[in-house]
């Protein structure tokens, strides 16, 4: 772990870090989060959870942390999210066979530029996704080729890993879009499998 950065969020069985001048220990949480042990200089604290983990929070010289498992709210960020709101990339792959599928790309155009993008998916950056989906359908299909989804038309949101797939989820969710995917694997999965440039 490096000393001095602040906090990284808790996904999954990646580590979250915690630093205080410097000086702070890191903590690693299970995916099932038993246990989180703190490592400080000649000293080690093992927090033992009940069950699965839900909160925890470890206070060490009066310094307050916590490791939530709430997502700021959002279901459909890659540490939250449920099966049924996961696209694969066997689903992605089968998009060809499925046309009333839409498959929305919300990395910048120069990414794209740079790897390539997944056949029948269409581009829509992340910072402009609620704008184009409450285009009118006519403006939509004028402007990206593909018929505007209806609110409970399939849709699924890619991007290079994820996480900002999962923000774009989150977004058409509150728009009142009823049918909503995130390809989690993303490009770097797709990507990987198809022996593509990430």
């Amino acid at each position: 772990m490096l000393p001095g950065t602040s906090a990284a969020r808790c996904v999954g069985s990646h580590i979250r870090r915690f630093s205080h001048s410097g000086q702070w220990p890191r903590v690693m949480v299970a995916r099932t989060c038993p246990q989180i042990s703190c490592s400080v200089p000649k000293k080690v604290f093992d927090i033992r959870q009940d069950a699965l983990f839900r909160m925890a929070s470890v206070n060490i010289r009066g310094f307050a942390t916590t490791a939530p498992n709430d997502c700021g709210g959002n279901r459909f960020a890659p540490a939250c999210i449920e099966p049924q709101l996961v696209a694969t990339t066997a689903d992605v792959d089968d998009l060809p066979n499925h046309p009333e599928k839409l498959l929305i790309d919300v990395r910048e155009p120069s990414e794209l530029a740079a790897t390539g993008q997944i056949p029948t998916s269409i581009n829509i950056p992340l910072k402009t996704v609620r704008t184009e989906l409450s285009l009118s359908p006519e403006e939509f299909e004028k402007k990206y080729g593909r018929k505007k989804p209806a609110t409970n038309d399939p849709i699924i949101f890619s991007c290079r890993s994820g996480v900002r797939a999962g923000q774009a989820s989150f977004e058409a969710d509150q728009l009142g879009f009823k049918n909503v995917k995130n390809y989690v694997g993303s490009w770097l999965e797709y990507a990987a499998k198809h022996d593509l440039p990430v």
